[in-house]
């Protein structure tokens, strides 16, 4: 027997009369009794219709337990990155302050003052982790600006000593000045303005949380 080759189209056309056949609506030519075309026609659509949002719920349940996914797993990463900063995070304390004097109009360091330097700089030496932050400040005689100018040159010249002398790195050394906003003592006097002519030292370190 020999076979038979069906093209697409007729196998289509086949299947489309097998289902109007089962379906007790095979006609030719026209509407048999019993049929009615509008009821074909609907159920057809309704059958359509139904697939697309069957296929739809599907599509979007899929989705669904997608981003149910990437919400759990965004969840998880948050939290480990949370535990990690708060493992990490560092709040620094002083570990050794100093002050160091100046004469007045002057940001030379004085025998007194470097060898407080030298105590400052074997703490440092101990952790490589140690930072040091150094404020420079005046009496209040002379103009404002001046003064700024003239503090900042201060802790400039405890820096230095510092870090030429001692080698300690620059990036661990911050500077400031203070001027003559922030005294310590009265300015009406000698000995007040003495201690006003300073440059605060502090080595800090951290502790965990």
């Amino acid at each position: 027997m020999k076979g038979i080759k069906i093209g697409t189209l007729g196998a289509f056309v086949l299947i489309v009369a097998l289902v109007t056949m089962m379906s007790g609506c095979a006609f030719r030519g026209e509407w048999p009794a019993g049929c009615d075309e509008k009821k074909v026609v609907t159920e057809d659509t309704e059958w359509a219709t139904k697939v697309s949002v069957d296929d739809l719920d599907k599509r979007v349940t899929g989705l669904e337990e997608r981003v149910t996914v990437n919400e759990k797993l965004a969840a998880d990463a948050m939290d480990t990155a949370e535990k990690a900063l708060k493992c990490c995070r560092k709040e620094f304390v002083v570990i050794l302050s100093e002050e160091v004097y100046f004469a007045f109009n002057s940001a030379e360091l004085d025998a007194e003052s470097r060898a407080k330097l030298d105590r400052v700089a074997e703490k440092l030496k101990m952790d490589p982790d140690y930072i040091i932050e150094i404020a420079g400040f005046t009496d209040a005689i002379g103009n404002s600006d001046y003064n700024i100018v003239l503090g900042q040159k201060r802790a400039s010249a405890v820096r230095s000593y510092l870090a030429d002398k001692h080698k300690i790195d620059y990036a661990r050394i911050a500077i400031r000045s203070g001027g003559e906003d922030e005294p310590v003592a009265t300015n009406d006097d000698d000995a007040g303005r003495a201690k006003n002519r300073r440059a605060t030292v502090s080595v800090l370190g951290y502790s965990l949380e």
